[in-house]
Formats: structure tokens, sequence, C-alpha cells
């Protein structure tokens, strides 16, 4: 093969790569953007379980919990957040474990203390 031909074939196909390309140059560019602006996303943090009560009194919150780190700027860890009181009248803790990056963390909330999915990727840094 010459060295024309294979400056012609080079060529070639470096044109069909952009063709295969330019349509996806957009989305690529629009998903590095979201990651540039957010940062850590709530979807770096999975819930795997969580816990909530006092003493022997503990309701599992885990599904609950998964769905307000997903939904938001965050939540208070308080009976009517998370839809269930198993200790009436006591102080509660809010016990989550959870993954960052394939790594396992355990972070504890009292009752009215702030939760979020940038507090979880925060702790979880420490």
């Amino acid at each position: 093969m010459s060295l024309d031909q294979r400056k012609i074939q080079h060529l070639m196909f470096i044109r069909r790569r952009h063709v295969f390309m330019s349509g996806r140059t957009p989305l690529i560019l629009f998903a590095l953007l979201a990651v540039l602006v957010t940062g850590c996303s709530r979807n770096d943090v999975k819930v795997i379980s969580a816990v909530y009560g006092s003493g022997t009194n503990f309701a599992d919150v885990s599904n609950r919990v998964a769905d307000l780190v997903r939904q938001g700027p965050g939540f208070n860890a308080d009976p009517g957040r998370l839809k269930v009181d198993p200790s009436p009248g006591w102080n509660k803790a809010l016990v989550i474990i959870y993954l960052v990056n394939g790594h396992r963390h355990v972070f504890t909330a009292g009752e009215g203390d702030r939760v979020s999915a940038h507090i979880l990727l925060e702790a979880a840094s420490r």
C-alpha cells in the first residue's frame, strides 16, 4: 500500500469517526458540564440501610432515607420527615449505612440534625 493510499484511508477513518461522534458531542458536553457544576452528585451516595429510634426501639427507615437523599437539598432527622416515631417522647438517633465509590460508611445523626447527600459525602471523605 502506498503512502498516499494510507493517508486517504486515515482521512476516511477520521471523517467516519467525526460523523459518528458529531451527534453525541452535545450530550457528552452537557454531561461534563453537569458534573462540573454540581460536583459530586446525589447518585454518588447509595443508602444501604437506615434505622431510626432509641434504646431497643428502632424502625427501619432505609427506603424513606434513600428517597429523601435522592430527592433534594436535605432533611432534618425527625419523626415527621421520616414518618415514624418508634420512641415517642424520647430523643432518637438516625443511623445510616451507605456506599460512596464502593466504600461503606456509617453516619449517625441526632434527632433534628440535618442530613443530605452533601453531608454524607463530606463525612465519607474524613
